[in-house]
């Protein structure tokens, strides 16, 4: 009798911790009264009927405006429509994405969970293009407009575009990410970065806001995929964090502001710089993931705290002294 009742004892609250997890990202979506619509450029113009190109561009400005300037001659379009290297991406981008049904269901519930914490104030319109392989800028957002570039999500299909790419690079590009570039997008325009000069620390906490708060918009979603993690490197991170975490505290390395240090660890690589044997098993902008999960376990200590007060802390030791972060 006993055991059974440490047993069911032990469910309760293994049931009640899940219950407190699921509810950092239980959102009543129905409370949202408003239905986002994905516009797309891209059918609209591949769409286009050449022998009469200029009547049906005009025809496309009321609906896709952002597109269009007075500056914008229709010799630039017509060559972007003509060219086979953009015909190839839209194919092969109909064959990847299609009508994009179900995709639309999770941005228009990813852009709820905006409007819940943001505010309405201002909808934002999201549109679909081609944009002849625009690798530095795969998502726009330039509120109120979201711009997501489809043929930077080819996955597999694209591979022929993507192969001068180094792998860490083509691991990017694939279909999974592109709505959680999009939310990172959002979220990263919800703050200003750090004060230069930037601590290693306090780069570490910028990009742990951000992630945490694309992660609020997205809902539940994995670790390895908000973070773009390959799982092997993802699981590696997870097994080695104590040890990493104790790298940087007896280097020294959290309050360093030189630029080396934030390219070892926050910007983009195929792996982090701890200057070992191991350095290849590790995932790049391993300062991310470090911020990300001080972040969460600051927000966690500290339960009666919203978001926004998240993003008006700016003070980093703070944040990293409140969470009780210990890996």
């Amino acid at each position: 009798m006993k055991r059974f009742l440490q047993s069911l004892l032990y469910t309760m609250l293994f049931t009640a911790f899940m219950s407190s997890c699921d509810q950092e990202f239980e959102v009543d979506l129905d409370q949202i009264p408003i239905e986002s619509e994905l516009k797309r450029f891209d059918r609209a113009f591949y769409g286009t009927d050449t022998a009469n190109f200029k009547a049906e561009i005009e025809a496309l400005k009321d609906d896709f405006g952002p597109f269009f300037s007075d500056q914008q001659e229709l010799i630039f379009f017509r060559n972007q429509r003509l060219d086979e290297q953009n015909q190839r991406l839209f194919e092969i981008s109909e064959q990847q994405f299609g009508d994009l049904e179900e995709w639309k269901v999770s941005l228009n519930n990813m852009l709820k969970r905006y409007y819940y914490y943001f505010g309405s104030e201002d909808t934002i319109e999201t549109y679909t293009y081609i944009s002849s392989l625009d690798f530095n800028y795969p998502v726009v957002f330039a509120k109120p407009y979201l711009f997501i570039e489809l043929d930077m999500y080819l996955g597999e299909k694209g591979k022929e575009f993507y192969k001068f790419l180094p792998e860490y690079l083509q691991f990017h590009h694939q279909p999974a990410f592109m709505l959680r570039d999009a939310a990172y997008e959002i979220a990263k325009a919800q703050g200003p970065p750090p004060a230069e000069p930037a601590t290693l620390l306090d780069a570490m906490i910028y990009h742990g806001k951000v992630l945490k708060l694309t992660e609020r918009l997205l809902g539940k979603v994995s670790e390895d995929v908000l973070l773009v993690y390959p799982q092997k490197k993802y699981q590696f991170a997870q097994a080695h964090e104590k040890d990493m975490w104790i790298y940087f505290i007896e280097n020294q390395l959290l309050f360093k502001t030189d630029q080396e240090v934030q390219r070892r660890f926050i910007e983009v690589a195929p792996f982090s710089k701890f200057r070992t044997k191991t350095d290849p098993e590790t995932p790049g902008r391993i300062g991310r993931w470090f911020g990300y999960r001080i972040v969460d376990a600051f927000l966690n200590e500290n339960s009666n705290l919203t978001l926004q007060d998240l993003l008006n802390e700016r003070d980093s030791r703070k944040i990293l002294k409140l969470s009780r972060y210990k890996p």
